[in-house]
């Protein structure tokens, strides 16, 4: 059962996170998007109404892995293709121009199905919208009413696939920092699009039974739950109910892979408001797939990508006296209650040395950091008196870190005292 003060923490949690622009524009992210999505310039809505519209389609872990490789690869697609972006209507066109990009592996399992979203839109647009969806949202009276519509045209927003739409039109309707570009149109309208964020905390709150993906098989059941959802988020907000949309989406990557109870919930309201008093940063939890520094970080990367070790890349900042230190992965497994930062250095100069001792020292009963470092320059970085016992917790060879993430992943990591470690025996333990 959820509690009062749970209800207030939950509360507290989204009137704080719900000014966070979404990841498919936020400024902070990379790439930056080729126009600006909050344009006043009637021409350009037009275009931000036609691009979220392509970009909610694709919208699935299964199509493209994380949220944030819907904007990679949408800004991709409207570098290279320019304004045909908006007008290509045969799929192997589209499938021709994204096969190029080099983050293509990183999509998910059903990548190909992004191709047949896009055209389908791009058609739906010209044939039935006339090139104005602007002028057509006019037709509809309430967000449900256009949603069914493009439901009907546009495959990759019907069915089970429905909370696609239900996200598009929360990015059209609502006011900062959504895009409210369909004016005419309410907030309190909307639904909460069942996402699989969303029913991991609705899951803990009890307002479903499960976060299965036995959810969205039948349309009835998705529709209940998501009526479920939205009924509660109306006791919050009554006017606004998807304001919990965003927030939920944050906090329920937070209790991915975790037991779905009132008490990890709590654990996790609780967690994510110390690091926002740490940090003074709203808790954004992005995962973006490339653009990493270096083949260090890539390499990284893809290792807790293909082990499904869930991550953040550059998350969050932590201020030390007279800096900033922003860990490069910070893991949701913790070890001993710490969670696990992860920063692979191709070199390491002594002022990052100083840095990572310093963070030590101030976040260290909270975070475990490990250092991935060039095997064969361990030994060279311990003569120069770089890696001295206070700058990490751990260190690990970087051509190794296949190994270490099976350990984290398994359960079986155990910390060694650093000055004790031999550094090339980690891979034979």
């Amino acid at each position: 059962m959820i509690t009062n003060d749970t209800t207030t923490l939950l509360k507290e949690f989204i009137n704080k996170n719900s000014n966070t622009a979404d990841v498919q524009w936020d400024n902070r992210t990379i790439p930056q998007l080729r126009f600006n999505p909050y344009t006043t310039n009637q021409e350009e809505r037009q275009t931000a109404a036609h691009y979220f519209l392509m970009a909610a389609s694709i919208l699935d872990d299964t199509i493209i892995g994380y949220p944030e490789n819907a904007r990679m690869l949408l800004v991709h697609l409207n570098t290279t293709l320019g304004k045909n972006l908006f007008e290509i209507k045969k799929a192997h066109l589209f499938e021709e121009a994204i096969k190029k990009t080099y983050f293509y592996h990183e999509l998910g399992p059903n990548k190909k199905a992004a191709a047949e979203n896009l055209a389908s839109v791009n058609a739906f647009v010209k044939f039935k919208a006339e090139h104005n969806l602007l002028k057509y949202a006019q037709n509809f009276n309430n967000p449900k009413t256009l949603l069914e519509n493009l439901a009907k045209n546009i495959p990759a927003l019907s069915g089970p696939h429905k909370d696609r739409a239900w996200i598009y039109m929360r990015w059209m309707v609502r006011p900062y920092p959504d895009l409210q570009i369909y004016n005419h149109l309410h907030a309190k309208d909307l639904n909460v699009p069942l996402t699989k964020e969303n029913t991991n905390v609705a899951a803990c709150l009890g307002i479903i039974a499960t976060a299965s993906p036995a959810l969205w098989r039948d349309e009835q059941t998705a529709t209940n739950a998501r009526q479920k959802l939205t009924d509660y988020a109306k006791t919050l907000f009554p006017q606004d109910p998807a304001k919990i949309d965003y927030p939920f989406f944050l906090l329920g990557r937070t209790l991915k892979q975790k037991p779905l109870t009132h008490h990890t919930l709590k654990a996790a309201l609780y967690f994510l408001e110390h690091m926002q008093k740490i940090t003074g940063q709203p808790q954004t939890y992005y995962q973006k797939m490339s653009h990493y520094k270096s083949g260090w970080e890539k390499r990284t990367a893809l290792t807790l990508l293909r082990m499904h070790i869930p991550y953040g890349y550059e998350t969050i900042s932590f201020p030390l006296p007279n800096e900033v230190y922003t860990p490069d992965f910070i893991l949701e497994k913790t070890i001993q209650g710490k969670k696990i930062i992860l920063e692979p250095h191709f070199e390491m100069t002594k002022r990052q040395a100083r840095k990572y001792a310093l963070f030590k020292r101030t976040y260290g009963h909270q975070f475990l950091l490990i250092l991935l470092l060039k095997n064969d320059l361990i030994p060279l970085y311990h003569q120069r008196k770089i890696l001295t016992d206070d700058v990490a917790d751990d260190v690990w060879p970087i051509e190794f870190i296949h190994l270490l993430a099976e350990k984290i992943k398994r359960g079986t990591y155990r910390q060694e005292p650093t000055e004790q470690t031999n550094h090339n025996s980690h891979p034979k333990t």
